[in-house]
């Protein structure tokens, strides 16, 4: 399969992702979105080729695992603070 190919897919994962993270209320269901898209460019760096782009992925699956980390983390105080994990009700905390 040629490089095109791979990059079409990704721009397709792409999409998906961008989709989940605009219309979805729910904090974890945008955390998956932002993942997906992460994943997506991931796809694209190896797709690219080369020793350099396989260690950028490496480095890039480890700030992923962080940010899930992080995100999942404040999903759950959101949840003590509100009992929702609707995106509105971050705006409750504000207050």
């Amino acid at each position: 399969m040629g490089i095109e190919l791979y990059l079409v897919f990704a721009v397709v994962i792409l999409g998906l992702g961008m989709y989940c993270i605009l219309t979805k209320k729910n904090i974890i269901k945008s955390l998956i979105g932002i993942s997906v898209m992460i994943k997506a460019g991931c796809l694209s760096f190896l797709a690219a080729g080369g020793a350099t782009a396989q260690v950028a992925v490496v480095i890039i699956i480890i700030f992923d695992a962080i940010m899930a980390a992080i995100f999942l983390s404040l999903a759950v105080n959101v949840y003590k603070q509100t009992g929702s994990l609707d995106i509105e009700a971050l705006k409750r905390l504000w207050g």
